[in-house]
C-alpha cells in the first residue's frame, strides 16, 4: 500500500502543479487554450483528490461505482482532445501521413487486453478518446518532420501529450499483469513519467503560442499586482482546500470508534471528499470567469508596482508558497511516519498477545491432558470392579506425583465416584457436603464427557485464585437409585499464569491480564486486581470481542487493549496507556517536525539573503538609471541656454505634487523620472529654433510643437517601462482640450501628464527667460489660479497653490 500511496500522491501533486501552472498562465494571458488545460486538470483533480485522500486516511480504496471512480479522468481525456485540436498549427490540420494512424492499430490490441479487467463503457471511452488525441498529436508531429526545413514550428505540446498518453497506456497495461515485486513492476515508473509530463503541459502550450501573445503583454508592470493577487488566491485556495480535506477526513475517521468504521463512515468520507473536489473545481472555474470578464478592465487601470515593492511581494509570495508546500509535505510525511510507527507498534503488541495466548493454551493443555489421563484411568478402574479404596489410593498418589514431579500448581485431584467423594489431598468435607450441588460437578455434567473449565474462584484461606478442570463419565444403572455420573477434577493455582501476566508488555510499556468468559480477572500484573471483574477496570465490556485491538478508558485515561482468545474460554489482554504507547512515536514526530522547521529556516535564510542582494542590486541599477536619466535631462537642458536645470526642477515639483496626493514612493520616483524626461523630444528640434531670442515664426513654432511626439516615440521604445512616454507626449495638453499634440481634454489626459503640466508651467514662470526674469510669487500664484479648469486640472493646480502658500521664502524657483 505504501507504493500505491506514493503513486496516488504523485499523480495528485502533478494535477495540482499542472493546474496552478495553467492558471498562472491564464491569469497572465487569458487565452482559450489555457482554459481548456485548466478544465483538463480540474477534471483530473476531481478523481485524483478523493481517491488519494481516502486511500491515505482509510488505508484502502473507496468502494464506488465504476462511473463515479473514472468520471473525472474520463472527462479529462475528452477535454484533452479539444486542447490538442486548439494547440497546433493551422497548416498541420489538413496534413496526412500513414504513420499518423499507428495509434489505431496498437490501441485496438490494448483494448482487447483491457476489456478483460474492466467495464466495456469505461474502456471504450478511455481508449477511444486517447486514440483520437494520439492521432491528432501524430498529425502535428509528422507535419513537422516533413516540413521542418520549410520553417515548420516544433510541436512541443503534441510531443508532450503523446508521451503522456504512452505513459498512461504503460500504466494500464502494467496493471493487467502480476509482478514478482514492486521493483519489477513498471507501473510506478510510468506513473512518474506521466506525472512529470502532465506538469509540462502549461510550458509546452506557452512555447507553442509565444508568437500569439497579446499586444498588451509587454505591459507586465502595470498588471503585476493583479496577476500576483489572483495567483496568490488560487494557490491558497487549491492548496488550502486540498490540505483541509485531508485533515477533515482524519477528524471524521477519528470521531467514529474503530468498531463503527464500516460502510456508513466510509461513504461519509467519500461523499465529503467528492463534494470538496467538486466545490473546488467550481470555485476555480468561477475565478476563471472573473479573470476572463474583468481582465481588460483591470489592465486598463494601469496599476503598477515599483521594483522594490514588486521584489518584496515576490519574496513574500515565494515564502508563502514554499511554506504551504513544505507544510503539506510535513503533514503528509508526519502522517505517514505516524501511521507506519503506530502500525508497527500495534503489530508488535498483537504478536506479543498472540504468543502469550499460545503459551497459556499450552499450559492449559497440559492440565487438561493430566486430568484426562487420571479420569480415564479412574473410569477404567471403576469398570474393572476396583474398590473405592483402590480408586482413592490412586487419586492420592497422582495428587502427590503431579504436585511434586510435574507442577507444584497442580494442587489436588479429587473425584466423585459411585456416590463417594474422595480428595487426593486428604481434605475431608464437612458434614452435609453434597458434591452434586457444587459448581464443578454441575459444569462437568453439562460438558457431557468433555473437559470443562470451571469458573475460577478465590481461595479464602490462601488468597490464591484456583481453576478447576473437570471431566465426567457415565455408568449403567443397576437399580432405580443407582448413581449415573462420576466426575474427576483437577485444581490448578494460577501462579504460573500470574507470572506470565506479570511479564507481558510491549517494549516495556503496558501490562497484561487474563480474564475468563464471565469477565473474572484470573491474573493481573497488579495482584490486588485478581479476583475482581473486568467491569471494575474498563468502561466498556471487553468479553466477547474475541481478538483484536480496541479503545477503552482505564483510570480516566485513553488506552488501547490488545486482545486474544484462549481456547474460546478466556482472553489474554495487554492494556497500554495511549500516551505511553505512542511516546516514542511522538518523539520521532517531534524530531521530524524540528528538522523540517530547520530546513525551512535555512531556505528562508537563503531566500532572504538572495532577496537582499536583489534589493541591493535593484537599488544600484535604479541609482544608475537615475544618473543616466539626469545626465540626459541636463544634456537636453543644455540645448537651451535659458532652461538650464529646467527638467530637474520640473521633476522635483512633480514629485512634490505626487507626495501631497499620497502616491507611493515608487510612483513618486516614476513621476520624477517622467518629469526629468518630459522635454526629451527637444533632441529632435534644431538648436537654432530652441535658442532663438526673437519671436518664433509659425513654422518654427510648429517645429517646437513636435517635441512631445518625438519624445513620446523615443520613450515608447523602452520596453521595461513604456509608461515613461506619458509625460513626454502629453505634458502640453490642456484641461479644456485646446493643447497639443492630440487635443485631449479632462480625464482623457493621463494623470501623470496633468501633474507634469502644472509643474512645467510653474517652473517656466519661476525661472529666467530671454525676454524676462523670474516672475514674482504672487503673479505666479495668480496665473496658476487663472488656469484652473482651462489649462490645468483643478485638483493638481489646487495642490500647487497649496505648495506656493507654504513656500513663504519663495525657495521654489530658479536660483
Amino acid at each position: 500500500m505504501v507504493v500505491d500511496n506514493f503513486e496516488n500522491v504523485l499523480t495528485l501533486l502533478a494535477a495540482i502543479l499542472g493546474l496552478l501552472g495553467c492558471l498562472f498562465k491564464y491569469i497572465k494571458t487569458p487565452k482559450r487554450w489555457y482554459w481548456l488545460l485548466i478544465t483538463f486538470f480540474l477534471a483530473d483533480f476531481l478523481s485524483d483528490y478523493y481517491w488519494t485522500i481516502y486511500s491515505l486516511v482509510m488505508g484502502s480504496y473507496p468502494e464506488v461505482s465504476e462511473f463515479l471512480a473514472y468520471f473525472g479522468w474520463n472527462l479529462g481525456y475528452f477535454v484533452l482532445v479539444f486542447a490538442v485540436l486548439c494547440i497546433r498549427s493551422d497548416e498541420a490540420k489538413c496534413f496526412f501521413h500513414p504513420l499518423i494512424l499507428w495509434p489505431f492499430l496498437t490501441n485496438i490490441i490494448q483494448f482487447t487486453l483491457y476489456i478483460q479487467y474492466g467495464g466495456i463503457f469505461n474502456n471504450l471511452w478511455q481508449v477511444g478518446t486517447t486514440t483520437i488525441t494520439m492521432v491528432l498529436c501524430m498529425q502535428e508531429i509528422m507535419y513537422y518532420v516533413c516540413n521542418r526545413k520549410k520553417g515548420a514550428e516544433f510541436p512541443h505540446f503534441s510531443i508532450i501529450v503523446l508521451l503522456f498518453l504512452i505513459s498512461e497506456y504503460g500504466m494500464w497495461t502494467a496493471s493487467c499483469f502480476t509482478w514478482e515485486n514492486d521493483f519489477a513492476d513498471p507501473y510506478p515508473y510510468f506513473t512518474i513519467s506521466s506525472s512529470v509530463l502532465m506538469i509540462l503541459f502549461a510550458w509546452a502550450a506557452g512555447k507553442h503560442f509565444n508568437k500569439e501573445t497579446s499586444a498588451d503583454s509587454g505591459n507586465e508592470l502595470a498588471e503585476f499586482r493583479y496577476q500576483m493577487l489572483f495567483q496568490a488566491i488560487v494557490s491558497v485556495l487549491i492548496c488550502g482546500a486540498s490540505i483541509g480535506g485531508y485533515i477533515l477526513s482524519i477528524v471524521l475517521k477519528n470521531t467514529l470508534p474503530a468498531m463503527q468504521l464500516g460502510t456508513t463512515a466510509s461513504d461519509r468520507i467519500v461523499v465529503m471528499l467528492f463534494v470538496i473536489s467538486v466545490s473546488l473545481s467550481l470555485l476555480v472555474l468561477l475565478l476563471v470567469y472573473v479573470i476572463d470578464h474583468h481582465y481588460a478592465k483591470v489592465r486598463n487601470k494601469k496599476l503598477d508596482m515599483d521594483s522594490a515593492r514588486r521584489s518584496r511581494f515576490s519574496f513574500i509570495f515565494t515564502i508563502i508558497i514554499t511554506f504551504s508546500l513544505m507544510l503539506f509535505v510535513v503533514v503528509y510525511n508526519t502522517r505517514l511516519l505516524y501511521n507506519a510507527s503506530v502500525t508497527e507498534i500495534n503489530e508488535d503488541a498483537k504478536d506479543v498477545v498472540k504468543s502469550t495466548a499460545a503459551e497459556l493454551e499450552n499450559y492449559i493443555s497440559v492440565a487438561k491432558t493430566t486430568l484426562r489421563v487420571v479420569a480415564d484411568t479412574v473410569e477404567l478402574m471403576d469398570q474393572s470392579g476396583a474398590s473405592t479404596e483402590d480408586i482413592y489410593k490412586y487419586i492420592t498418589d497422582q495428587t502427590k506425583i503431579q504436585s511434586h514431579q510435574f507442577d507444584e500448581n497442580f494442587t489436588g485431584i479429587y473425584a466423585y465416584v459411585n456416590g463417594v467423594f474422595m480428595d487426593g489431598s486428604g481434605w475431608i468435607p464437612p458434614k452435609g457436603y453434597n458434591p452434586e450441588e457444587r459448581d464443578w460437578y454441575k459444569t462437568a455434567i453439562a460438558a457431557n464427557g468433555e473437559i470443562a473449565i470451571v469458573s475460577p474462584y478465590l481461595d479464602a484461606q490462601t488468597g490464591d485464585i484456583v481453576i478447576t478442570f473437570a471431566k465426567s463419565f457415565g455408568r449403567e444403572a443397576s437399580g432405580p437409585s443407582e448413581h449415573l455420573h462420576d466426575v474427576v477434577c483437577l485444581d490448578v493455582k494460577v501462579n504460573h499464569i500470574q507470572e506470565i501476566a506479570e511479564q507481558i508488555s510491549v517494549a516495556g510499556k503496558g501490562y497484561g491480564m487474563v480474564l475468563d468468559q464471565d469477565g473474572f480477572v484470573v491474573a493481573h500484573k497488579d495482584i490486588t486486581k485478581r479476583g475482581s471483574m473486568s467491569r471494575d477496570i474498563f468502561e466498556n465490556n471487553i468479553i466477547g470481542f474475541g481478538k483484536g485491538q480496541f479503545d477503552t478508558v482505564i483510570d480516566g485515561k485513553q488506552s488501547t487493549l490488545f486482545v486474544h482468545a484462549i481456547m474460546e474460554k478466556w482472553v489474554v489482554i495487554i492494556a497500554v496507556n495511549n500516551a505511553e504507547l505512542l511516546e516514542s512515536v511522538h518523539s520521532q514526530l517531534a524530531v521530524n517536525i524540528l528538522i523540517s522547521i530547520i530546513i525551512f529556516v535555512l531556505i528562508l535564510f537563503f531566500y532572504y539573503f538572495g532577496y537582499k542582494i536583489e534589493q541591493h542590486n535593484n537599488k544600484k541599477v535604479a541609482e544608475l538609471n537615475m544618473e543616466v536619466v539626469s545626465a540626459l535631462a541636463e544634456a537636453i537642458d543644455a540645448k537651451d541656454a535659458y532652461t538650464n536645470g529646467h527638467s530637474s526642477r520640473v521633476a522635483r515639483y512633480t514629485k512634490m505634487i505626487a507626495e501631497q496626493l499620497g502616491y507611493s514612493e515608487g510612483e513618486q520616483n516614476e513621476l520624477y523620472m517622467m518629469g526629468l524626461l518630459h522635454d526629451v523630444g527637444k533632441i529632435g528640434v534644431p538648436d537654432s529654433v530652441i535658442n532663438k531670442q526673437g519671436k518664433l515664426t509659425d513654422e518654427e513654432y510648429e517645429m517646437i510643437k513636435t517635441h512631445p511626439v518625438i519624445g513620446g516615440k523615443i520613450l515608447e521604445s523602452i520596453k521595461e517601462n513604456p509608461r515613461l512616454s506619458i509625460g513626454a507626449r502629453w505634458h502640453h495638453e490642456r484641461y479644456d482640450g485646446t493643447g497639443y499634440p492630440d487635443g485631449l481634454a479632462g480625464a482623457e489626459i493621463p494623470e501623470e501628464a496633468r501633474i507634469i503640466a502644472v509643474a512645467d508651467a510653474y517652473d517656466a514662470m519661476t525661472s529666467t527667460r530671454s525676454y524676462r526674469g523670474v516672475m514674482p510669487q504672487a503673479k505666479v500664484r495668480e496665473e496658476i489660479a487663472k488656469g484652473i479648469g482651462t489649462q490645468f486640472d483643478p485638483l493638481f493646480a489646487g495642490i500647487m497653490l497649496g505648495l506656493i502658500d507654504h513656500d513663504e521664502n519663495y525657495t521654489m524657483r530658479e536660483k
